[in-house]
């Protein structure tokens, strides 16, 4: 009689595991049926992924720091100093390495105006999109020469 009040009144148990790889998937199903025989409750099985948990959302960079394979200038917005330059890698990769003081730009900012940046976005205009590093090179060139 007790065995029918279990079976009738008590909801099963929901084990929410990771899914780790199908090998573990298919094991873990027989072991789960062992122990819920032991325990005589029913136990079932919900696989989530783990994927979707540990989504982040990415930080929205300015179309202009998306770009790559370019010419770009900087302008000073403290002086009248500009520089030119290209890059084939993602600027903003670009625009982050110019924040050092090894960069002629993090040089100017430090020298010039005791200034240590913490986002020179706004500071940079793309020139000219380029197909290849040859490219990049002759329209760096010619904007030098234009300035």
């Amino acid at each position: 009689m007790l065995g029918w009040f279990f079976e009738t009144f008590l909801d099963p148990v929901r084990v929410v595991l990771p899914f780790k790889d199908q090998t573990s998937a298919d094991i873990v199903p027989a072991q789960l049926k062992d122990l819920s025989q032991k325990i005589q409750v029913a136990v079932q099985l919900t696989f989530v992924s783990h994927k979707i948990k540990y989504l982040k959302p990415r930080e929205v960079k300015p179309s202009i720091v998306n770009q790559q394979s370019l010419v770009y200038q900087f302008k000073c917005d403290l002086c009248d100093a500009g520089y030119v330059g290209y890059t084939r890698r993602h600027l903003h990769q670009r625009v982050d390495e110019h924040k050092n003081a090894s960069s002629s730009i993090g040089k100017h900012l430090r020298v010039k105006h005791s200034y240590v940046p913490k986002d020179l976005t706004e500071n940079f205009t793309t020139l000219k999109k380029c197909e290849n590093k040859f490219d990049c090179l002759i329209y760096e060139m010619f904007f030098l020469l234009m300035n």
